[in-house]
């Protein structure tokens, strides 16, 4: 979907202005920008990989504000800890179960977010070097007619997560209109994020974003207790 295509329906299905003494459009390219940085934040559908360039005896970087969102680090091989998770040694609570033959490290290497641009790095690098981090960046916003959220630069959102954008830019322009049909816009709001912020479309698409690329979670064993024989039964 194109910038051009989605600036139309929304002109179209709220009935805003486009005519030279007042033109909405500007408002409604703005919106479709908030919606696709809210969307990519919340949803965390599109990552790419970015070098972080480390120094050694360093453990705490800040990151770039272009950065919205850490996934993660070293292509998995770097655990999210807790801010408490610090210098545990093989054995301890929270460690890698390493399989069979393998030699254990003796320090687990993990990350944590003190804050949202703000990385610490356990243990500290020993040499300088580069890191790979997994991130949700920020996109452009887009200027062209033929530009799409589909592009990696203004933001790499699927084809099929791309209607969030327009409900997210239905919700603001209906509350900016004062639009009586969806209640200010909170019709829209419910479709977007559910009644209680954690639902609606966005929640749909961390369900589908997850199943695509998150590991089957492990078999589990269920236990049932034996069954009395018929004859024990009280008579």
């Amino acid at each position: 979907m194109t910038k051009k295509q989605m600036v139309d329906q929304l002109i179209a299905w709220l009935g805003l202005q486009q005519i030279d003494d007042y033109d909405e459009t500007p408002l409604v390219e703005t919106m479709i920008y908030r919606g696709t940085i809210d969307l990519l934040s919340r949803t965390r559908c599109t990552a790419r990989c970015v070098h972080l360039h480390v120094t050694a005896g360093e453990d705490t970087y800040e990151l770039d504000h272009a950065i919205m969102s850490l996934v993660d680090v070293e292509d998995g091989r770097w655990r999210r800890l807790r801010r408490d998770q610090s210098g545990f040694t093989s054995g301890a609570i929270g460690t890698v179960v390493y399989p069979p033959g393998t030699t254990p490290v003796s320090d687990m290497l993990g990350f944590t977010l003190i804050r949202s641009d703000l990385l610490q790095i356990k243990p500290a690098p020993s040499e300088d070097g580069d890191i790979d981090v997994w991130g949700v960046l920020l996109p452009q916003q887009m200027v062209e007619d033929d530009d799409s959220p589909g592009m990696d630069q203004f933001g790499g959102i699927p084809e099929e997560y791309q209607d969030a954008i327009l409900t997210y830019a239905l919700w603001q322009l209906a509350d900016y209109g004062d639009n009586a049909m969806s209640q200010k816009g909170e019709r829209y709001r419910i479709l977007y994020e559910g009644s209680d912020g954690r639902s609606g479309r966005i929640s749909q698409i961390k369900m589908l974003v997850n199943k695509r690329g998150t590991a089957r979670a492990a078999p589990r064993r269920v236990r049932m207790s034996r069954v009395l024989d018929r004859q024990a039964w009280p008579g």
